[in-house]
């Protein structure tokens, strides 16, 4: 008798008995058995991290139904333990404290080996096929053709001995499509594949594959992609226009596994015959490049120059193209898949004649150059820059039009004015105004790129660097640009900071200036008292050159040892970019017998005269005694208690510290500050609060180590402003008038002089003087008229 129960659903346990008996119960019989996991790895055992209900019995110390705990002994586990509740359905989890290494069981007897291996697990690898089986193309995250219907996963990982792997594939929506194929999606064993049909109905997009565990290690899994696309050949560019010396990148797909041809008509390439070096100009040889062919030495319709790609499993494949040796026009780059994957002459030549599978259109562009920043006028003897770019040229070279040719142009190193092409495709190049462009005028600047005239004389190279080209050889340069510049006359000025100095105490004096055009340096020559010439440091018969930065120029100098007067010509090169004279400089000695008057003229000299254009400025500075004076501060002599400015003048250095006290009985010192002098305009200033100090006499005092001045004053509360009494006005007296003795009046005679006026006896009481001056006016008035 044969009886079937289904224990698939029951809960596990050990010990369970059966009872058999016939209807009547004459008939007994009894069996003892246990319900146990599927998986028993025996001793020693390997497991894997996650697995559930693993039967660890066979293992020493561990038994069913009772718990049981591990001890590690290497690897992560080293050093930890971990516990099961049954021995017949282990969990080996992280919350049991299970990591990856070697454990003894609990029964173990002290040696060394290790009765429990706990695995992280893994899938290692997983690959695609197009096709059935693996012979096909490997199309792991490539693609196949939208009309391939069967796809072919193979899959390894380590946990085979605990369960199989399920396969997933989901579309670009991440919506599973494996119910949509026929086969199997698991695979039973490690290196095992399964065979999935009717890919050929699934939409043309990314698929991504994914192999986990199918139970309880499904946290094992990994990944690959494939993409379903339209066409089963196809070619596109990598830039759709490109300018003529550029390159563009060809991708083709087509059947993985086969070969493929990508061809140019001969009619488009620049003035090269379809030979198989042509070829070789126009394709590179990149990595899927088999071959590289041209129809001359083959039996063809038409004329091409062509690659042979190896299209790999795949399905795909690229192709450099170079632009230079192809025509400025629209060039139809064609794809053709070969019969089959070789590169014998009778398969190529079968691909120049078919029609083509696909192709795209290729826009080469003439070369082009830009100038993008030039400047308008320029100081002649600066050195300017002209930038620009020029795509797909190596080299560009600077010219100007003087008369009817074109001059070279150099640097200030007189280096020719040229510049390599860098990978942006973009140029500088330095131009020195004090060359051939050194008088001021405007000139038209010329920027050729890869200038090689049409007999291919090259005139980048030494021998025909420095060559003038006539306007005609000019005009067959392919690539050039121009701009206008205008050179006008440099400017120099210079200064002081201080006109007067102290000598003998080591201040310095700043020459300072700007020298637009005149070079990278300009020479000065200090002159002293005795004639002698001096650097900056005031060594003897010696001149100093002093840098030019960003057109600004500064020195400082402390060669004041005697007092007198120190004269300073600064000199300028001029549009010429050279110095008349090197007096000094390698040239002419300089002098010690002079006088400075013979000194001064002897430099103007060197620097002046027919054909000279360098520019000179001369400045001079007085050296004495240090002195420092304080200005009256004071009404007479008194100073009202509260804020009180000082202020002085002194002949020291720029910035020198001048301290102020005011001392009061026995030189205590009862307030203090200190002032910066001024080089510039000599004057020194600062406030001192006397507020809070008490009324009565003070002296202030002001030092700067080499020369001091003190004034004495009174402070008061309140300045006192003597009143001037006004002076008394005098009451005038009044004396008696006389009264004048009336005469008679003579007419007079139109022919007679003017007659004296007679006081007439007639006056008013008080005012006899007056009434007399009216009548002496009056007579002398009618006198005047008669005349």
């Amino acid at each position: 008798m044969t009886v079937t129960h289904d224990l698939s659903s029951d809960v596990t346990a050990s010990g369970i008995t059966v009872d058999f008996s016939d209807d009547a119960g004459d008939d007994t019989a009894s069996d003892t058995f246990s319900i146990t996991s599927a998986r028993a790895p025996g001793d020693p055992a390997t497991v894997y991290i996650g697995e559930e209900d693993v039967d660890l019995t066979a293992l020493p110390g561990v038994d069913a139904g009772s718990a049981a705990t591990f001890t590690g002994e290497s690897g992560d586990a080293d050093g930890s333990t971990a516990s099961i509740g049954d021995g017949a359905f282990a969990d080996i989890t992280e919350a049991n404290n299970f990591q990856a290494g070697g454990y003894d069981s609990p029964g173990a007897t002290g040696d060394t080996d290790r009765e429990l291996f706990v695995i992280e697990p893994q899938v290692t690898d997983v690959t695609i096929y197009s096709g059935a089986g693996t012979g096909g193309a490997d199309v792991t995250d490539g693609s196949i053709v939208s009309d391939e219907d069967t796809i072919t996963i193979e899959a390894d990982w380590n946990f085979d001995a605990a369960e199989s792997v399920d396969i997933i594939i989901e579309d670009e929506d991440g919506l599973e499509v494996q119910s949509q194929l026929g086969g199997t999606a698991s695979i039973a064993s490690s290196g095992g594949n399964t065979e999935l049909t009717g890919v050929d109905e699934l939409d043309t997009g990314e698929y991504t594959v994914t192999v986990e565990g199918e139970d309880d290690l499904d946290g094992a899994s990994r990944s690959a992609t494939f993409t379903i696309r339209d066409e089963a050949q196809s070619i596109s560019l990598s830039q759709s226009t490109v300018t003529q010396g550029d390159t563009a990148v060809a991708t083709v797909t087509g059947t993985p596994g086969e070969y493929g041809l990508v061809r140019i008509s001969a009619d488009d390439l620049d003035d090269l015959d379809a030979t198989d070096a042509s070829a070789e100009d126009v394709f590179a040889s990149t990595g899927d490049v088999e071959d590289r062919r041209g129809t001359d030495a083959l039996t063809t319709e038409d004329d091409y120059v062509g690659a042979v790609v190896d299209l790999d499993d795949e399905g795909e494949a690229q192709v450099r193209i170079r632009s230079e040796f192809l025509d400025t026009t629209t060039v139809d780059v064609e794809f053709v898949e070969l019969g089959a994957p070789d590169t014998t002459d009778a398969n190529v030549e079968a691909g120049f004649d078919a029609g083509e599978d696909d192709s795209a259109e290729l826009t080469v562009e003439e070369q082009s150059i830009n100038i993008t920043s030039a400047p308008s006028v320029v100081r002649i003897g600066e050195e300017f820059t002209i930038e620009g770019t020029a795509p797909e040229s190596d080299d560009v070279k600077a010219y100007a039009r003087i008369d009817q040719n074109y001059v070279p142009l150099v640097d200030e190193d007189d280096d020719f004015s040229e510049d390599d092409v860098d990978s942006n495709g973009e140029f500088s190049v330095d131009i020195d105004s004090g060359s051939e462009i050194s008088l001021p005028d405007s000139y038209r600047i010329a920027i050729v790129a890869d200038p090689v005239d049409d007999d291919g004389t090259d005139y980048l190279t030494a021998a025909n660097q420095d060559d003038e080209i006539s306007s005609d050889v000019y005009s067959e340069f392919d690539t050039k640009a121009t701009t206008t510049v205008r050179t006008v006359e440099g400017d120099l000025t210079a200064q002081l900071s201080s006109s007067n100095i102290a000598a003998d105490v080591g201040d310095e004096v700043t020459l300072s200036g700007s020298a637009l055009g005149q070079g990278d340096a300009v020479r000065v020559y200090l002159i002293g008292p005795r004639g002698n010439f001096l650097d900056a440091s005031g060594n003897s018969q010696a001149a100093e050159s002093i840098d030019v930065d960003e057109e600004e120029f500064d020195e400082d100098y402390d060669a004041f040892t005697r007092r007198g007067q120190y004269t300073f010509i600064v000199v300028g090169q001029g549009r010429d970019g050279d110095y008349a004279s090197d007096i000094g400089f390698g040239g002419d000695a300089l002098r010690s017998d002079l006088t400075p008057q013979q000194a001064v003229e002897i430099i103007n000299d060197e620097y002046t005269g027919a054909g000279v254009d360098d520019q000179i400025i001369e400045l001079t500075l007085s050296a004495e005694n240090p002195s420092l004076t304080i200005d009256d501060f004071t009404t007479d002599g008194q100073v009202a208690q509260g804020e009180v400015t000082i202020s002085g003048t002194s002949n020291r250095e720029d910035e020198t510290t001048v301290f102020i006290e005011v001392l009061g009985e026995n030189e205590n010192v009862i307030a203090s500050d200190e002032a910066e002098v001024n080089g510039s305009t000599g004057e020194w200033s600062t406030t001192i609060d006397m507020s809070d100090v008490e009324t009565g006499t003070y002296t202030l005092r002001a030092d700067d180590d080499e020369a001091s001045a003190s004034l004495e004053f009174e402070l008061v509360g309140d300045v006192s402003t003597p009143t001037e009494e006004p002076t008394p006005t005098e009451e005038p007296t009044e004396e008696p008038t006389e009264e004048p003795t009336e005469e008679p009046t003579e007419a007079p005679s139109t022919d007679e002089p003017t007659e004296e006026p007679t006081e007439t006896s007639t006056s008013t009481p008080g005012f006899g003087v007056i009434v007399a001056l009216v009548a002496l006016i009056a007579a002398a008035l009618l006198a005047f008229r008669r005349d």
